[in-house]
């Protein structure tokens, strides 16, 4: 592993600090690390039951690649495909595996987006390891990768960083809200004298 995935994967957590959650800073953060680690695709899943009552999907957030395209599930079916990763993720510990060892569903539409490895990685928005908010999923189109620890560190600490991005954007947003509110209560007490 070369010491430049290291210097990007800095840079990108230095872009998320100063941009916060924001479509381009997310983009721009996935294509420096992307890119010094060379992989395809880079992908977030973002957790939820709301679109389907009683199933845990994740509907595609932000995705980067210099492969083809081929059209993303929009919505990722988390329980139905990847039960044991699921475990595994909201742990807070990463995932990776190539996708011809893959069994099932899972296997069937990795190999439609011509997957060769995947590596997944949390974004947690509690503390450490709290709230599982969704996933950094990274593609190889190219070859069966065999994700190297020095790989793992690099992109668990980009998954860490949109975490804290993410965690600060959801802070800010919080607080806005509690300041409005009490701007609203001041004034109607203001209203009734």
């Amino acid at each position: 592993m070369s010491l430049e995935a290291f210097t990007k994967v800095s840079e990108a957590s230095k872009l998320l600090v100063e941009q916060g959650f924001s479509a381009q800073a997310v983009m721009g953060a996935m294509e420096m690390v992307g890119r010094a680690i060379g992989v395809d695709r880079a992908v977030i899943y973002e957790n939820s039951t709301s679109t389907m009552p009683g199933k845990r999907l994740a509907p595609l957030r932000h995705v980067w690649g210099t492969a083809p395209m081929t059209p993303l599930l929009q919505t990722f079916p988390l329980k139905d495909q990847m039960a044991g990763w699921v475990e595994v993720l909201s742990r807070g510990q990463p995932v990776w595996e190539v996708v011809r060892n893959i069994q099932g569903p899972l296997q069937v539409n990795l190999e439609a987006q011509a997957v060769q490895s995947v590596l997944l990685c949390p974004i947690n928005i509690g503390n450490i390891n709290g709230q599982w908010w969704g996933f950094l999923r990274l593609d190889d189109c190219h070859k069966e990768r065999r994700w190297s620890a020095e790989e793992v560190t690099i992109v668990k600490t980009l998954a860490r960083s949109l975490s804290n991005a993410l965690r600060q954007d959801l802070r800010r947003e919080a607080l806005a809200q509690t300041r409005q509110d009490l701007e609203a209560m001041m004034a109607r007490c203001a209203g009734t004298r």
